[in-house]
């Protein structure tokens, strides 16, 4: 397929934020562009392996629907999802049958490379791909890359890290098992309880997802012994939704800004180092994990956070914990201040009440000073702890959804992103909004 030269919406990044965007977008008749540096969509989804989708639903309030609820629907049809767990095979399949109903072009294994500004406003992007360089023009950009890329092309305002220590999140490299006694190492667990994590009920269904985070003493004899990763506490994996195999968010690769190619590679050598080292470790210690294998590692390391763009209101940890409201409401959310702490940082998890949620508002997808560039996902404006919580898939979802219909009534009524009236803006989200 030849890309054209110009589009009424070009979305960069292919994870949920971006297929979200585009999939609204080209469902209100626009001509759209997803663009995506992988060969295959889903992104941290699917290239980074994060399952399961973190927590949307607060008491009987289910907070995140639209196109979120249609991939759930999908994997869950094809049996590639149980409770909040997913494979990213079946994640990618429904991501690419969303995005033909909505008649997106995607262009894989490409990669933004420049980005000319005039007046606040993005004119063309720059592209490279395998054939070489070119550049197209748009109406409208939305920034769903995760690092911010068109922001910081454009030279429009970003931030990175913690506002007083520049430290980032640790990074994660996810990898999947196959052949777990889930039901003998889970009776481990009820036997060994000042061994595991404080949330854990040890009430276990062995028909849905369960999760298992500990083995504490175990570990502390396997480091003693120089045989575990010191930079990890603990092993935490779920279920997947075949008997005996698990997801693993374990590893822990600390001290890197993973902004550029080299802290990257960095981090993936660390990563298969401390997979290969937590592996055997589960093997000659743990009960249950006898006979079990890796089946595989994630494509790429996961990244909590790099570049988040400079917005016209910044959420901040203080909304997120105080369950703010918004007057120009376009997603909702219940996941707590989550960050994973970097060297000499202590790590946080502070939930909400049950029963609450806070407003993300649309000022926070609109990039300061950017005419046409909206953002979602990752990248989206917030304070180091606002974007803690707003990070997890289900919001970027809502976040990405949000800025599809918002460019699109842009292109639609022939204006300006902050000339859009916020009622018909409204009127595209209220499953994610009411």
């Amino acid at each position: 397929m030849l890309l054209r030269n110009e589009y009424d919406v070009v979305v960069a990044g292919a994870g949920i934020a971006g297929i979200s965007a585009a999939v609204k977008a080209g469902s209100l008749g626009c001509n759209v562009l997803l663009i995506e540096h992988y060969p295959f969509l889903g992104g941290m989804s699917s290239a980074g392996m994060v399952s399961p989708f973190m927590k949307s639903m607060s008491g009987d309030k289910d907070l995140v629907q639209g196109i979120y609820k249609d991939v759930e629907k999908g994997m869950r049809n094809m049996g590639g999802m149980i409770d909040n767990g997913f494979y990213s095979w079946a994640f990618r399949s429904v991501a690419n049958q969303l995005l033909g109903d909505a008649n997106v072009e995607v262009a894989y294994n490409t990669d933004v490379v420049g980005a000319e500004v005039e007046d606040g406003r993005i004119t063309y992007l720059t592209i490279a791909t395998a054939y070489g360089v070119s550049r197209l023009h748009a109406r409208q950009f939305i920034d769903t890359t995760g690092d911010a890329q068109l922001v910081a092309l454009g030279s429009f305002p970003w931030l990175k890290g913690d506002e007083k220590t520049g430290k980032l999140q640790a990074l994660t490299l996810f990898f999947r098992m196959g052949g777990i006694d889930v039901e003998k190492t889970a009776e481990y667990s009820k036997q060994h309880k000042e061994d595991f994590l404080p949330w854990m009920d040890f009430k276990y269904d062995f028909s849905r997802i369960i999760s298992i985070a500990g083995y504490t003493g175990l570990i502390k004899k396997a480091k003693a012994e120089g045989r575990f990763p010191d930079d990890v506490d603990y092993v935490f994996f779920t279920t997947l939704p075949v008997s005996g195999e698990g997801a693993f968010n374990t590893t822990n690769i600390l001290g890197i800004d993973p902004s550029t190619s080299g802290a990257l590679t960095e981090a993936e050598n660390i990563g298969h180092q401390q997979v290969a080292q937590v592996v055997d470790f589960l093997n000659k210690d743990v009960p249950g994990f006898e006979k079990a294998y890796l089946i595989d590692t994630a494509v790429q390391v996961g990244v909590r956070e790099t570049r988040r763009a400079v917005a016209q209101y910044m959420m901040t940890g203080e909304d997120i914990l105080n369950a703010a409201k918004f007057d120009d409401v376009v997603a909702r959310g219940c996941y707590g201040v989550d960050i994973h702490g970097q060297k000499d940082e202590e790590s946080r998890m502070d939930d909400l009440e049950e029963g609450a949620w806070y407003d993300v508002p649309l000022r926070s997808l609109r990039v300061k000073d950017a005419e046409n560039l909206m953002v979602a996902g990752r990248c989206i404006g917030a304070t180091r702890e606002g974007h803690a919580a707003l990070r997890i898939q289900p919001t970027a979802s809502a976040t990405g959804e949000a800025c599809g219909a918002t460019a699109a009534l842009a292109v639609k009524l022939n204006t300006t992103l902050d000339k859009v009236p916020y009622e018909k803006i409204r009127e595209q989200l209220l499953n994610n909004i009411d």
